[in-house]
């Protein structure tokens, strides 16, 4: 994809201008200094120039676009896989992940006027009327790619901890017969390291893949009534062929990886560190201020409220 650029001024540039040149003597040796060259970076290069970005070609509240679906595309999933699990079959959490699956599978076209939201210029349309119907088989074009990146997101979510729940303190928490003493609170933070580590390491792996492929696919069946807010190749370096002259309209998932470039992807990476940084901070804090709080309310009965969280849990 063709990334947009942004000039970034020279430290002297201001001072180039004010000595200009007053005759045609000066302005001939002018010509022979060294020119000053302006480099460029990608918009997307910091959060800091994107946002700036979309506040100038949307305003202030630009960043929200699209909510409102993605609300009612959060509550029409929770909705389903209710629905799903209320076969006793489905309560296990391989069975909750199946139904998340197909309920994010059933809503595919949501999903994917979400990422086109998300990308293109405001519109004086609502997201309803948005939807692709069904006529254009968008939901066919799109499904598979949100399947994939559905099924990395409930493998990245829940195997860490199916993992951890196989051995050490979270274990034996499900042993009616076993009482957690206070040694077992710096186990089971050590296990939820665990878990928080091993589920980035598969986000980085699987899900970040997944999700990129099924952007780029929805991106590529942006409608061309739609401009985007930050430009980019449409056509995918060639990769896709408009469905008037009897091509898809659309790029394949393998092509819609491989077209991401290396910069790009390492600008992702960087964004996600930065992300995670802050995320296990607050994680950090948040675990602090539990464990003061629960020796301060509970003292002596810790252990017991601690195996009563891991029950209920299990």
């Amino acid at each position: 994809m063709t990334e947009a650029y942004i000039a970034i001024d020279p430290p002297d540039s201001t001072a180039a201008n004010v000595n200009k040149p007053s005759t045609a003597s000066e302005a001939g040796d002018a010509l022979l200094q060294p020119q000053v060259e302006i480099s460029y970076k990608p918009i997307t290069s910091s959060l800091r120039s994107t946002i700036l970005h979309l506040r100038a070609r949307a305003g202030y509240w630009s960043r929200f676009r699209g909510f409102s679906l993605f609300v009612c595309w959060a509550f029409a999933k929770s909705l389903i896989i209710s629905l799903i699990a209320s076969a006793r079959i489905m309560r296990s959490q391989g069975g909750l992940a199946i139904a998340a699956i197909i309920a994010e599978v059933t809503l595919s076209r949501w999903e994917l006027t979400w990422y086109q939201i998300v990308i293109s210029e405001p519109s004086p349309k609502k997201w309803w009327q948005r939807l692709p119907s069904f006529k254009s088989r968008a939901w066919i074009k799109i499904a598979p790619a949100v399947a994939l990146r559905s099924l990395t997101t409930q493998i990245a979510s829940g195997f860490p901890v199916l993992l951890c729940r196989s051995f050490g303190t979270m274990k034996r928490l499900q042993d009616p017969e076993f009482q957690p003493g206070k040694n077992d609170m710096a186990v089971i933070f050590g296990q939820s390291l665990i878990v928080l580590f091993l589920t980035f390491a598969l986000f980085i792996l699987l899900e970040i893949p997944a999700t990129v492929t099924a952007v780029r696919v929805a991106a590529s069946m942006l409608p061309e009534e739609y401009e985007t807010i930050v430009p980019f190749d449409r056509s995918f370096g060639g990769k896709v062929t408009p469905a008037i002259i009897g091509g898809s309209g659309k790029i394949g998932m393998l092509d819609a990886w491989k077209t991401f470039t290396w910069p790009s992807r390492i600008r992702l990476l960087k964004l996600v560190v930065k992300v995670f940084a802050m995320i296990v901070t607050v994680w950090l804090l948040f675990c602090m201020v539990l464990a003061v709080e629960g020796h301060l309310i509970f003292g002596d009965q810790l252990a017991k409220v601690i195996k009563a969280i891991g029950g209920k849990g299990h």
